[in-house]
């Protein structure tokens, strides 16, 4: 069953419309999601950002999860206000700490799995190139760190969560692809996974397995 998060109705982190392209590809595809000529179900998942709330990258053949291109924004004031415990970090672990012992280093920066960010005191640097847009820092900081403009979507196929034999992961497929209704690109990218999958998948075979 296709599925989304609440997307830009309701969370400034989306970076596109994950309700219009859900229902979109649900009315476009009909026909393949509920009488398929597929070996097996084949399962739409939407989430706005890296965030995840629908998990659609651990539940869904075909993953759609928002992303950005450019730069994560920064404003040094607000960086420089939470070392200086004015704001308090926006994270669960953090409930109940004395704020002006924020420590961005241990809290932000050494936990950032690529090492993209570094701190010199004065200014917060981050590498794009390295960044893997796993939203710690942004959730950690949300009045410093916004996302990027350049907003569009990563593809991941393959996953699938049974009860009985374990779940699945799904992989990386197209890193980004623009997000914009009517969704040629995004379309594009399924029906060459259809065509591909029916070729060569066996029966009751799911695409991720294939």
């Amino acid at each position: 069953t296709p599925e989304a998060c609440l997307g830009q109705s309701r969370c400034e982190y989306a970076c596109y419309n994950t309700q219009d392209m859900c229902y979109q590809l649900t009315q476009d595809y009909q026909d393949e999601l509920h009488r398929p000529a597929f070996p097996y179900k084949f399962k739409f998942k939407f989430d706005g950002c890296p965030n995840g709330c629908v998990a659609a990258m651990a539940r869904s053949d075909f993953a759609v999860v928002g992303t950005w291109k450019d730069d994560i924004k920064i404003d040094q004031e607000a960086v420089k206000a939470y070392v200086a415990g004015e704001f308090a970090p926006n994270a669960g672990a953090h409930a109940g700490r004395d704020w002006g012992k924020f420590d961005i280093q241990k809290e932000v920066i050494d936990l950032c799995p690529s090492k993209c960010m570094s701190w010199d005191g004065n200014k917060l640097s981050i590498k794009t190139a390295d960044c893997v847009r796993c939203m710690h820092c942004i959730n950690t900081m949300p009045r410093a760190l916004h996302i990027g403009d350049e907003r569009g979507a990563s593809i991941l196929c393959g996953a699938k969560a049974p009860v009985v034999d374990g779940a699945q992961m799904g992989s990386l497929l197209v890193p980004f692809v623009p997000v914009e209704a009517p969704y040629t690109e995004v379309k594009e990218i399924i029906e060459k996974i259809w065509d591909w999958w029916m070729e060569e998948g066996k029966n009751r075979e799911r695409v991720g397995e294939t």
